[in-house]
């Protein structure tokens, strides 16, 4: 892995601001960067050090069993990360980003760093846990392969994702338009409880077992 650079916001750059990603900026859903914000340097947080590069993968060293693991869009090169963060800079040479991005997504990478995770109320794993550990590697055509159709299975859910949101407000939608908002009543419709117009299901009755019928035996007689 490259070595990632450290700064002081507030020493080094005391006049400027700068984009800081702490450790809510990930969604730990989606596996993105969704709550970058811009800080001046002054106001820096005692966190506030890492400085990211484009497909630069954030691991959160906390609380690893969550696994809020995000990868650098190119609209956040140069940001700066929270020292919660483990930086993976992967060598290009060697290591695909989106490989290495969609590994430290998976079941084994996750189940790995929560049993080496220590501290009772807040596990956390060590930067160089997370370096240690270990990933296959087949070559770098095919890591490109794999990762690419990881990403096509990736944009597939995200579109059933939103799929699922639009039937969501639709159905909120029809409902409004046939019963109006129950909250403002604009239909006036009159307001009852819900038990005058129900029955209750109380704890029920068990049916005695009875006597079994008895059997009663006819026979034919031979008559005149």
């Amino acid at each position: 892995m490259e070595p990632v650079t450290s700064w002081v916001p507030e020493r080094d750059d005391p006049d400027s601001a700068f984009t800081y990603i702490d450790l809510s900026a990930v969604d730990q859903d989606a596996k993105a960067i969704t709550g970058a914000r811009q800080l001046a340097c002054v106001d820096a947080p005692s966190r506030a050090r890492q400085l990211i590069r484009t497909d630069d993968v954030l691991v959160s060293t906390v609380r690893p069993n969550l696994n809020a693991v995000a990868r650098v869009p190119q609209k956040l090169d140069g940001a700066t990360a929270s020292t919660g963060f483990c930086v993976v800079r992967p060598r290009p040479e060697r290591l695909d980003g989106g490989y290495l991005f969609h590994w430290v997504r998976s079941p084994r990478f996750v189940s790995d760093m929560a049993r080496l995770a220590t501290g009772a109320s807040y596990p956390a794993v060590s930067d160089r846990i997370v370096f240690d550990s270990k990933l296959p590697l087949p070559p770098l055509p095919e890591q490109r392969r794999i990762a690419e159709i990881l990403d096509k299975a990736d944009a597939l859910r995200a579109k059933r994702r939103a799929a699922l949101t639009q039937l969501d407000t639709l159905t909120q939608s029809i409902f409004l338009d046939m019963f109006g908002d129950p909250a403002t009543n604009a239909k006036r419709w009159p307001q009852v409880p819900i038990g005058d117009h129900a029955i209750k299901i109380g704890s029920g009755a068990t049916p005695r077992v009875g006597k079994r019928p008895t059997r009663l035996l006819v026979s034919s007689s031979s008559g005149a």
